[in-house]
């Protein structure tokens, strides 16, 4: 079975392609969770990885749009702790068929981060807004018009 985690990333990441990676996901507890406890919960993961991805995002040099991949990965990917029910996954190989979707920033919400007056400020710009869905198979044209 797979596990639905959350990578946090950069646009410019995601065009020189993602090898490998560390990623945000549920505990394992999650899985004996009721199904709209558990998509709570994942829905949490992906938070947390967009604020990562925030991070790395405005300290680009330039700054470049931030990407959470939702992606699925094996269960036996190596875990660690991160905070109380969550838990960062180390993904040896990314695998395009794994790919669920992308979530970006609206492109005048990243704008506005960028020039919010330093990575700090960026960032509480970023956390009020939502990420945009993107299926796989938009990867080719959201590099295009966004990269």
């Amino acid at each position: 079975m797979a596990v639905r985690c959350y990578i946090p990333t950069t646009l410019a990441a995601l065009d020189k392609g993602l090898d490998t990676a560390i990623a945000v996901a549920p505990d394992i507890a999650v899985a004996d969770l009721r199904p709209d406890d558990a998509e709570e919960s994942e829905f949490a993961a992906m938070s947390i990885a967009a604020v990562f991805a925030a991070t790395e995002a405005l300290g680009a040099e330039p700054p470049t749009p931030r990407v959470v991949v939702a992606y699925d990965a094996s269960e036996t990917a190596p875990r660690r702790p991160l905070t109380d029910g969550f838990d960062l996954l180390t993904l040896e190989t990314v695998e395009t068929d794994r790919i669920a979707s992308f979530h970006l920033d609206e492109a005048p919400v990243w704008d506005a981060a960028v020039h919010a007056g330093g990575v700090e400020a960026g960032e509480d710009l970023l956390g009020d807004s939502d990420l945009l869905w993107y299926d796989r198979s938009e990867l080719g044209d959201l590099l295009r018009e966004r990269g």
